[in-house]
């Protein structure tokens, strides 16, 4: 008999952690960042203990309490993070199966020992990897940086000369990889080598069959999957949605997925209760008639890796006779990217260049990039004395550039994301607003609580989207996740006289 355990994921929205298992395989579903439970214990500027590894995400219940899933690395005799925790053995791991880049599904896996193999699109994987490469936080994705214990008994990163990193197993399903991905996974972003294998391929995770099926998100590359177990066949959505450039994507998965008849569904729920219609064509409509009327600079704040989004400013781009400047960092993501997909926006394309903000110094993958891509760079000065020529891709976090550009009349600032879901957030975004009215820069889309942004579409699918879904594949069961606790019965009502279903608890069997 197989069974499923959400170990988190459960009446929240993110940090997916699905255990599927079969006689002796197990599987994961994503193994993603909580950052609601996370933002319960910490913020910016308070963070668990890097040198003492495991132990506060375990002792704070940041991370399910199974032994033998762990770096052995991540342990030091000076805080043993299983030191009054109740954990149970997870006995040897078959594989986590990732359905896209986002934190909130590959976060955690830094945490995870290097040997367990990991299934994913070749997107997922250069996103990843990007990801890492250009990261500075608890971010060992897909290679695994040894730590070891240093004088005063904490953990430090060995020597960078001297230790090579640990590459993770990857493998990609039902896709093949071009040469020069291959050889980008291969080859180290800085002075550490990396040791390991290659990135794979196979169609199988602990004997049982696996199926990936490209769908519908607010980022490239991300999938629903199948597995075929002793029980019956299992689907996995991870996020979704149909009203995206690439809606008819998830349809199409829906309709593959349903020939296999499947016993269960486990399925997001983000938006089970909200049908908002907006599409991605409704905000690049909205945004380019704001840009056409703008006489100064234009920024764009999106959200990191929302490529569509990016494309969208680059059309909006092209046809305002501007210029798309991204920042060093999203030069990287679009150049590993591109290497899987020749339609990402290429930095070779005459709209785009590479805004090169003021820094002491560079990391070897910004001065590969600068070496590289010399004559896409654009310093400060030259935005401040042609505003009406550029498109910025900002983000809150690059708000001090203004200082450096000196605004004219006229500019505006597009806040083109989610609206604020916690307090965090809150205060970000007025910080944001003190920002733009110091330099007297027009703020569009940063809404009050009872407005909707009209520069924003969700990565989700509406309710009827998601209903929809699940009409086409009719699974004989409904494991509903990655939704808010106060929306769980929106869902039970949907589906109530429809179809069975399952409510998961952390921790708790759903046999199957």
């Amino acid at each position: 008999m197989a069974r499923i355990i959400c170990y988190d994921g459960v009446g929240l929205i993110g940090g997916n952690k699905i255990l599927l298992e079969d006689k002796e395989a197990k599987i994961w579903f994503d193994f993603g960042t909580n950052f609601s439970t996370v933002s319960m214990f910490y913020e910016e500027f308070l963070s668990p203990k890097a040198c003492l590894g495991l132990y506060e995400p375990l002792q704070m219940g940041l991370l399910p309490r199974l032994k033998g899933l762990y770096r052995a690395d991540l342990v030091t005799e000076l805080a043993d993070p299983w030191e009054g925790v109740e954990a149970e053995d997870v006995g040897d791991v078959s594989g986590i199966i990732i359905s896209h880049a986002h934190l909130d599904h590959i976060g955690a896996i830094h945490y995870v020992t290097e040997d367990i193999p990991i299934y994913c699109s070749a997107m997922t994987a250069a996103i990843a990897r990007a990801s890492q490469d250009t990261g500075r936080s608890v971010n060992d994705l897909c290679y695994v940086i040894p730590r070891e214990t240093c004088e005063t008994g904490g953990l430090v990163s060995t020597n960078h000369r001297k230790v090579p990193s640990n590459r993770r197993p990857f493998y990609l399903v039902e896709e093949q990889p071009s040469e020069a991905f291959l050889d980008f996974w291969d080859t180290s972003p800085g002075v550490r080598e990396i040791d390991g294998p290659s990135l794979g391929e196979s169609t199988t995770c602990g004997g049982m069959r696996l199926r990936r099926y490209p769908v519908d998100h607010s980022i490239y590359g991300a999938c629903a999957w199948s597995v075929e177990t002793g029980a019956g066949t299992v689907v996995y959505t991870g996020d979704i949605r149909c009203h995206g450039r690439n809606g008819a994507l998830t349809l199409r998965f829906a309709e593959e997925v349903s020939k296999l008849q499947p016993r269960v569904l486990i399925i997001e729920g983000t938006r089970i209760a909200s049908n908002r219609g907006s599409t991605e064509e409704d905000v690049a409509s909205r945004a380019f008639e704001e840009v056409k009327k703008a006489t100064g600079l234009v920024i764009a704040d999106f959200g990191p890796r929302n490529v569509e989004r990016l494309d969208t400013f680059l059309r909006i781009a092209k046809e305002t006779d501007r210029q798309l400047l991204v920042t060093i960092k999203d030069a990287y993501l679009l150049e590993c990217m591109g290497l899987v997909d020749s339609s990402v926006p290429s930095l070779e394309d005459e709209s785009i260049g590479i805004y090169d903000e003021f820094e002491a110094r560079s990391d070897t993958w910004k001065k590969s990039i600068k070496a590289r891509f010399q004559h896409k760079l654009v310093e400060p000065q030259n935005v401040k004395t042609n505003q009406g020529e550029y498109i910025c891709c900002f983000s809150f976090l690059d708000v001090n550039e203004l200082a450096y550009l000196k605004p004219i009349p006229g500019s505006i600032w597009i806040y083109s994301s989610c609206e604020p879901f916690n307090e965090e957030m809150v205060f970000d975004m007025k910080r944001l607003r003190a920002w733009l009215d110091h330099f007297a820069v027009a703020p569009l889309g940063i809404a009050d609580e009872d407005e909707r942004n009209p520069f924003h579409v969700s990565g989700h699918a509406s309710r009827d989207d998601l209903l929809k879904v699940i009409d086409i594949i009719n699974p004989s069961l409904v494991i509903p996740v990655h939704l808010e606790e106060r929306n769980l019965p929106e869902y039970v009502r949907a589906l109530e006289g429809r179809r069975g279903y399952a409510l998961p608890e952390k921790g708790v069997p759903i046999e199957i």
